[in-house]
């Protein structure tokens, strides 16, 4: 456990990873504008080079390894002006939705795991290759042919998809394990929420994600039913994506049926009032209970009164 004066040192320095990530956007968001500002270009690369230093002496090496390719890239616009073009500037953005990710990760329940974060710099890495290359073609004079480099990024991050999905089902069974609270309840249904931002467009993920959510309201509903169900049913569903298997996948029973609202009790359903004069009471009775059960409540009623007039 890090102690009180490290996690405060973290804190700060995600806050101020936070703002240096800002100064990116907002230089990234028009960058063949912003080329023209070099003013701006050194506030990235100053920016960049902030979250390496920081993420150096905290020991959190796949944010500085990020960060310092960033710095990198920076480092070249900096100093050769370049006439950007789509492709470089899609490349720069997916290098800072890397870094975005890796610091967004470090604010979660577990943090920044190891393992996850170099998971994450290896899959970046031919992004930042490509670019570190294209803007050396524009320094050197050449042309820049459509590149497949967003593509292929995108393409590693499905690659990878069902790898992050085990990595987030791993921290919901976590807090699976920590015991039913309105708060546990709370951190699993995040947790799906992160679950339906690894894939935005396959429909039958939103709906077991979703299913699952709705299970998890149902607080009747213990986390030995759920826990099962819920982190077996999106395992596979991820497994099942991540080979091209879309169409193989189908809620299950047990998904259905968890998350199925549950029919309200007797005691919970609308109350009759009884009306004031006696005749519709009775008509209520005879509407409302079958020959056998007026029969009951007519023994019923007959003892009372006899119960009372011996009182």
């Amino acid at each position: 456990m890090p102690s009180e004066q490290e996690e405060r040192i973290k804190q700060l320095f995600i806050m101020e990873a936070e703002e240096h990530l800002v100064t990116l956007e907002n230089g990234l968001v028009d960058l063949k504008s912003t080329m023209s500002d070099s003013e701006t270009i050194n506030d990235m690369f100053r920016a960049a080079h902030s979250v390496k230093g920081g993420a150096a002496m905290l020991g959190m090496h796949s944010v500085k390894k990020v960060a310092h390719r960033l710095e990198d890239c920076f480092k070249i616009i900096r100093e050769n002006p370049v006439d950007i073009d789509q492709t470089v500037e899609s490349q720069f953005l997916k290098g800072y939705d890397t870094l975005k990710d890796l610091v967004e990760r470090l604010q979660g329940p577990y943090g920044l795991r190891e393992e996850e974060g170099e998971e994450i710099v290896e899959n970046a890495l031919p992004v930042f290759a490509e670019l570190e290359s294209n803007l050396n073609t524009l320094v050197s004079g050449g042309t820049v042919t459509k590149s497949t480099t967003f593509e292929y990024g995108k393409e590693k991050a499905k690659t990878n998809f069902y790898q992050q999905v085990k990595d987030k089902l791993k921290e919901m069974l976590e807090v699976f394990k920590k015991g039913d609270s309105p708060d546990s309840r709370k951190q699993l249904i995040e947790g799906c929420n992160g679950l339906l931002q690894l894939d935005e467009n396959t429909e039958i993920w939103h709906t077991l994600v979703n299913a699952s959510q709705q299970a998890l309201t149902n607080s009747k509903l213990s986390y030995q039913v759920l826990a099962p169900v819920i982190i077996k049913e999106l395992n596979q569903a991820g497994e099942l994506i991540q080979a091209g298997k879309v169409e193989e996948i189908v809620p299950s029973k047990d998904l259905t049926e968890i998350a199925t609202p549950p029919k309200a009790t007797t005691s919970e359903q609308k109350k009759v009032t009884l009306p004031k004069d006696p005749k519709e009471v009775v008509k209520l009775i005879i509407k409302s209970f079958d020959n056998k059960q007026q029969e009951a409540i007519a023994k019923l009623l007959v003892k009372h009164v006899k119960s009372s007039k011996n009182n």
